[in-house]
Order: C-alpha cells, then structure tokens, then sequence
C-alpha cells in the first residue's frame, strides 16, 4: 500500500503563552483520532508550535482508506414481508435506499430479534479527499479560552489566521480554512526573516525554519532560554544567581521564537522592597527573572529574554531597565504608604471588601473561617489557640494593601512580611502566608501547623458556603475553584497526619453561614461528603489502589483522608494474596446475612450460643475488639486487617456447623447479633461488600 508524509502548519498572529498547551495536545489528539475513525493508518506522528504557529506532521500516512465490508441492519423481519411472504414497503425502501434488490438482503439475528440486512462492499476514498474535510472541522474546535473575529470576515479563531500550510507527498491538499488557501509556503522570524519559504515534508519542518531564526519545538525553545539566562549570567562574571522560575521558563518559551537574553541592572534603591515585590514586579509584568547573590539575598540586577537579537543590544537593555524602574517605583510607592498603617488596624477595611453578593464581606468571611478555626484547634491542637487567632484576625487584612491590589498574586505573602515589620511573632506570620497555601495541584503546602489549621478553615467555608447558596461546580466550570479546595484540604490532612473526620467540622461551618444559606443544610451536607469523597477516591487510586478497594473504604470513611488511605494501601496489598477472594466473599456472606435478618444492635447472649463453633467465633470477636483500639490509635491498618482476617476460619465454622434461621427466634436474634457484631470488625477496614469477587 501507498503511504506518504504530510505536513500541516497554520500561521496566526501571536497567541497568548498559555494557550498552547491545550490546543497543541487537543490537534495531536483529535487529528489522530479522526484518521483512525477513518481507517488509516500512520508510523509517527508529531507537534511543533510557536507564538505564530501551530503545527502537525505525519509520517508514513496511508494514501488510500482500505476498501471495507459493511452490514447495514434494516427494518425488522417482522414488518419485512406480509403474510403471504410478499416484501412490504418497509423492505423494498430498504433495498432501494441501499442500491440493491429485495433478494439481495438476508435475515441477521441479533439478541433483540431478526432484522433484514445487507453487505455492502464500500470503496475506500483517497487520504488527500478525507484530509481536505477532516482538518478544518479539527482546527475550528481547538480548545481555546477565548477566540476572536477580525477584518470584515465571519471568521474566528484564537488569532487572526495569516498562512495556511498543507502538504501531503510532495502535493499540495487542497483546503482551507478561516479564508485562507492552503498551499507550501510558510514564514520564518517576523523581523529576522519576514519573508515566505517553501515546506515540502514533515521532515524538513523543523531545519527549514531554524534557518528563518525560528525554533518550532518547545523543548529546545526552553532548553535555549536557560542556555542563554547562563550566558548572560556567566559573561557578567559575578556572584549572580538567576530564580529559575520552571513556569516563567515555560511561559516565556512560548512567547518567542528564537531567545535572545541580556542582563539588566536596577537602581540599588529599590533593594529595600521585600524580595517577593520585586520578584512579582518583574515576573508578572514584565516576564523578566530576578537575581539574587550566592547568599540568597537580592541583587539589582535581572535577565530579560528577547525575541530578536539585535545589532545594539545596549539599546534593548536600556529599555528593559527604564521599564522596570517604573514598576519598581510603583511597588515602592505602595509599600512604603501600606506601611504607614499596621496590618492590624486593616481589619475594619474588611467590612467594605465584597467576599461574594450571597456570601457577604471579607469581614464576615474571617470571622466564619476563624470560628471553625478555633473549633479544629480545640479538638486537635489546643497549645496553638493563640496563634491561631491571632493570625486568623491578621491574615486577611493585606487584602486592602496597595502592594496587594497592584500585585494580587501577593496575597498572604505580603500578609507575611507587614505582620514582621509590624512586630508580629514569626509563627504567626508563618501561618498568614501558609494559610492559601496549597495555591495550585502539586503546590507547596503548608510548613506551619497553625497556617495548616487556618487553610482547612479557610477552604472549608468557602467551600461550605458555595454550596448553601448554590453555586456548586460543574463539569464545565468550577469558577471559584471549588476541586481544588477540597483536594487542598485532603492533601494538607495526609500530609500533616490528620486524622479525624471532616463531617462536624462541615456541620459547623454550615451552622456558620445559616444566615445566608439558600438551600437545606441536610441537602448541602450530603453534596459536600460526596464531593470531598470524589477528590479523595481519585487520590486514592493514583497510589495504585483499584477502584472497588478505594469504594470500599470510601463508603465508610470518605469524610477522613488519612483513614482512609491508610486503610485503602492496607486493603490493596491483601487483595493481591491469594485467597483474597475466598475471603472476600465469607465477608460479603455475614453482610448479606445481617441484610436479610436485620441488624441486631442488643448485645450478644451469650448462653443461648451453646455450640462451638458459635463460642468460637464470639470468643475470636471479643479478642480482636479488645485489640482493635491499639491499632486504630497508632494507624496500623496493616496489623488490623491482618488480625481481621484470622477471622475467617470461625466464620466459615460458624457457617458450616451453625443454622442461622433457627426455629427459637431468641437463638435466631443471637446468633444474627454476633454476626452484626462480627461485620462491625470488619467495617474497621471497608465496607466488603462492595469489592468484587468476579
């Protein structure tokens, strides 16, 4: 068969860094997808992007869809032919719609009964015909947060689209897309080789273009940034070490097409401004790295990567420099008027910044978030009390600083270096800033233990308080980023071995916001413990747990992460033994016992149990939950279940030797009780029922 090489570049105006990640996963995805829906086949496949393009080659693509056999079901054999055996309608439409004769059907039997159906034999379209109506809808559904009409076309994309570039074996494919035509030009740097060139192949995409000063692949992009930040940083010749920020790395990576780097210098002025306002001022804004000394300390100094390298770069650097001086005069200026006033008179401020319309003010926020705050240090680490309030009335009042509303990214962090200033201990400024911490999935979380606490508090109104008045998270949307939230909490608890459960602290935090509440708190209450239960399962099974183990203990513990993960390994490595199944369902049988009888919470009599396999199972279950405590207390779930399992044998005796539905209903109500009390050992684990034994 013909195969052929294909290559496809589309040329826009400069998308926002951001975006490319997506869109470039998303056309790799959709394209590959598509080409197997149709049939053809391919040996590689690969993506390139820039701030101009994005770009899509294969290797080796099938040039002709493979001739295939169809069966096309019709209607019914019961509507197919009258009494006489004479085709209705219904079979001769069929026949006509499919282009052959009533004779040329046959009967196909399926499971809900036998239809008229024919085989067709369907002729494989050329690759170039599938292509040409495959790519625009693919390019037209890329997934950008925002797309954008221009000119006086109908047309819209991220960007304006400049060039279209499709080639397969040589040929140009004939399609278009946005109102451009395809054909083989492409266009290097916009100042550095603004002029067209001619692409031909996949295989010589890449050279092609690195002659124009363009890189097309990301990760050389990247690795060329870092190579130039150490050029700069070593012809400078001094004690310099650049913050590699790996986002900003990336970040800027996509903004460029060839990098160019130089070294900048600032006014020492300005060195008296926290490291992070200065940090922020020069990430944020301008995308430029900062510098500090081998000692960690800030220099005046800071890299900024170019897109061209020009002939007087002095030039360039000076320009950076001025621009930097005046977001660095600004961050001055805020710090030094924030720090006219002391983070703890900011408080009242509060009460005039808006939380959410349904949910009232920042003000009333912190003194939800710090009741529950002082609730979980109560019940869990009470030498912490002052700490924890203390920070609780501080660590929302940076909010109506200068620095802050310049640079919102700041939050918490600034919290930090005014309640310092202000002479404020540094645990309590440790847990201002800790307390929004985890910011983002795989974020730091907190290093202080009352920061921890505060987070919790924190999160958990929010979350509590979307819930009661409505605005609950959906597949498409989670606006106030309610998932990470809950996933934050988890991960805090596991990390900082908390190991309690979250459903009172919910009920406090519902009782909290009664006063804004729009829905039933019952309602809202469940909503949350499924919600919490759904970021902990996923958790869960990304430490190689299987769905039903992680369901299992989720069905019983889902509201306390550090239970049940410990459980949810513990019950992992015993399902890998063999015998687990055996086991299993001895398990599931005293749970299905328990469901037919009813429970029976009275406590075991234990002179109506007179036989021994009876006597034996009771004895075996009052040892155990006289040794359960220990291993609850010290979280070994391991040595738990290994004693739970040495359950099964005066189970399966009980079983063998022992009528359960015994004509004395005192016997009966006996017996059921030391099974329920039996399943209660076992729930200390999971909830076996819900594993499968298939």
């Amino acid at each position: 068969m013909t195969r052929g090489d294909f290559i496809l570049e589309l040329g826009v105006e400069e998308i926002p860094a951001s975006y490319f990640g997506p869109a470039m996963t998303a056309l790799r995805e959709r394209l590959d997808r598509e080409i197997q829906v149709a049939g053809l086949t391919y040996d590689r496949i690969r993506v390139w992007g820039g701030p101009r393009r994005l770009a899509l080659g294969l290797w080796g693509l099938l040039m002709l869809q493979p001739d295939v056999e169809e069966e096309i079901t019709g209607p019914p054999l019961s509507a197919a032919f009258d009494s006489n055996g004479n085709p209705t309608k219904a079979a001769m439409g069929f026949a006509k719609g499919q282009g052959v004769q009533v004779g040329e059907l046959f009967t196909q039997n399926t499971g809900k009964g036998s239809y008229l159906a024919v085989k067709k034999h369907v002729k494989g379209r050329a690759t170039s015909e599938i292509l040409s109506e495959m790519i625009p809808s693919i390019l037209a559904n890329l997934p950008f947060p925002k797309v954008m009409r221009w000119g006086e076309g109908n047309h819209s994309f991220v960007r304006p689209v400049h060039w279209l570039l499709a080639v397969l074996k040589g040929e140009i494919l004939p399609l278009s897309f946005a109102g451009i035509r395809s054909g083989k030009v492409s266009y290097g740097h916009r100042f550095l080789h603004p002029g067209p060139i001619v692409i031909t192949s996949p295989d010589e995409y890449s050279e092609r273009l690195l002659e124009t000063h363009v890189l097309v692949d990301f990760e050389s992009r990247r690795d060329m940034v870092k190579q130039e930040i150490a050029r700069v940083i070593e012809e400078a010749d001094s004690d310099l070490v650049v913050s590699m920020d790996e986002e900003l790395v990336d970040e800027v990576a996509n903004l460029l097409e060839e990098p160019c780097a130089i070294l900048g210098h600032y006014d020492s002025q300005f060195l008296d401004l926290p490291l992070a306002v200065a940090a922020t001022a020069m990430k944020e804004h301008q995308r430029y790295f900062p510098i500090t000394d081998s000692q960690g300390r800030q220099a005046p100094y800071f890299v900024a990567i170019n897109n061209t390298r020009a002939k007087n770069m002095g030039v360039v650097q000076k320009g950076h420099e001025r621009v930097l001086r005046a977001r660095l005069e600004d961050a001055r200026f805020y710090w030094l008027e924030d720090r006219k006033i002391k983070l703890a008179d900011r408080g009242e401020a509060l009460k005039g910044v808006v939380f959410h319309h349904l949910m009232g003010t920042s003000y009333e926020k912190v003194q939800r978030f710090k009741a529950l705050a002082l609730e979980l240090t109560a019940q869990n680490c009470p030498e912490l009390r002052d700490t924890v309030l203390r920070a609780a009335d501080l660590c929302k009042n940076d909010l109506v600083t200068g620095v802050v509303g310049e640079f919102p990214s700041l939050q918490g962090i600034m919290g930090r270096e005014y309640a310092l200033a202000d002479g404020e201990s540094q645990e309590v400024a440790d847990a201002i800033k800790d307390h929004y911490l985890p910011i983002r999935a795989g974020g730091a979380l907190p290093s202080s233990l009352a920061g921890a606490i505060l987070s919790i508090a924190d999160k958990l109104d929010t979350i509590v308080g979307c819930f009661s008045v409505g605005l609950l998270p959906t597949g498409a949307a989670d606006p106030f980023g309610l998932r990470r939230q809950a996933l934050g909490i988890t991960l805090i608890m596991l990390d900082r071995g908390f190991n309690w459960s979250l459903e009172p602290y919910i009920d406090k935090a519902i009782a909290n916001l009664a006063g804004v509440a729009k829905r039933p708190p019952k309602e809202v209450k469940n909503e949350i413990l499924d919600f919490f239960k759904v970021r902990l399962k996923s958790h869960i099974q990304g430490m190689d747990v299987s769905s039903d183990g992680a369901e299992a203990v989720l069905s019983l513990y889902g509201d306390n992460p550090m239970a049940a993960a410990g459980r949810a390994k513990a019950l992992e490595a015993l399902k890998k033994r063999e015998g687990f199944r055996d086991l299993a369902q001895t398990f599931k049988r005293v749970v299905n016992i328990i469901k037919k009888f009813g429970p029976r919470e009275n406590l075991v009599q234990g002179e109506l149990l007179t036989h021994e396999a009876e006597k034996g199972l009771l004895s075996a279950v009052m040892t155990l939950e006289s040794e359960s405590k220990s291993y609850l207390e010290s979280g070994d779930y391991v040595g738990l279940l290994e004693k739970i399992v040495t359950l099964r044998q005066p189970v399966d005796a009980f079983f063998d030797n022992v009528l359960v539905d015994d004509p004395d209903p005192d016997v009966k109500n006996a017996r059921v009780a030391l099974l329920n009390r039996t399943s209660r050992l076992f729930a200390l684990i999971a909830d076996f029922s819900r594993i499968s034994t298939t």
